[in-house]
């Protein structure tokens, strides 16, 4: 028995009523989500100085041992994680945000 087997046997169960809009709105989002986790292994690797940002913004990142793309977005899902950062005063998270944004968009 796979691992995983479990937890997708009880999502069949749960959407196996679901109405055929219910269902492609569900598809929609997981090839959402799936494609974003692609993303992210791919720009995981890549510095985030490449990104262009402010000199400041740079330096709170590196200093909060954020040095990749990948890890900048997985921290991004929750902005008060980035907001709380040692040195992330209002400027420096509202930089981040557009910089998160569009690379988002980008991808």
């Amino acid at each position: 028995m796979h691992r995983y087997e479990p937890d997708i046997l009880h999502i069949q169960r749960s959407i196996q009523y679901y109405d055929l809009n219910k269902c492609k709105l569900l598809a929609d989002w997981l090839a959402e989500r799936i494609h974003s986790m692609e993303i992210d292994k791919k720009q995981y690797r890549i510095s985030i100085q490449q990104l262009q940002l402010s000199a400041r913004a740079t330096n709170v990142l590196l200093s909060n041992n954020i040095v990749t793309i990948g890890q900048l977005l997985n921290k991004a899902v929750n902005w008060e994680d980035i907001c709380v950062l040692k040195g992330a005063g209002e400027k420096v998270c509202q930089e981040i945000r557009l910089k998160v944004a569009e690379l988002r968009q980008i991808n």
